[in-house]
């Protein structure tokens, strides 16, 4: 049988780091047919209070292994430093969807009534492996995936909303 903790989150996830890629990739084209530095890019962000597009992938990819690892009760792993270059975000984004294909169903077996608690913000919350994956993780990659869609479109990169939906339509 398979884990609906696997059936939600690995497809889900595979799609929106596909999507964050393309993305990515369309921002390269724009920034090279305009004459932008990549630099531009990479440090731009919505609000001047508000983190970068170089952060928003990070914390895509960070938060996807988070969620992997609380789902399989085990402790996630540290986080690493943000990308310096807009190379180095398709290099985390192609680590992510390889290690995530790697993963089986069988990782999530037996696990997912079990109940552990997690830090939100300043306070622990509840939840199994599967709330977890529903009410925090997806959520937080959904909004980081749009933010940085978000960054680029600020930037004048010609993004539609099927360049943020094809991947997970797919």
């Amino acid at each position: 049988m398979t884990s609906s903790v696997y059936t939600i989150a690995i497809p889900t996830f595979i799609h929106g780091l596909e999507t964050l890629s393309h993305i990515l990739k369309k921002g390269e084209e724009y920034a090279t047919q305009h004459s932008i530095p990549l630099d531009d890019l990479l440090h731009a962000s919505l609000h001047e209070s508000m983190k970068s597009l170089s952060f928003q992938v990070f914390v895509t990819e960070f938060n996807i292994r988070k969620t992997i690892n609380r789902a399989q009760l085990v402790e996630p792993p540290t986080p690493q430093p943000e990308d310096q270059t807009y190379q180095e975000l398709y290099i985390r984004i192609d680590k992510a969807l390889a290690d995530l294909k790697k993963i089986t169903p069988s990782v999530f077996a037996g696990k997912e009534q079990t109940s552990f608690k997690a830090p939100i913000g300043d306070q622990e919350v509840e939840f199994t492996p599967e709330s977890y994956v529903l009410n925090f993780g997806l959520p937080n990659v959904y909004f980081h995936i749009v933010t940085a869609y978000s960054i680029l479109r600020a930037q004048g990169v010609p993004l539609g909303k099927l360049d943020y939906l094809q991947n997970f339509l797919a």
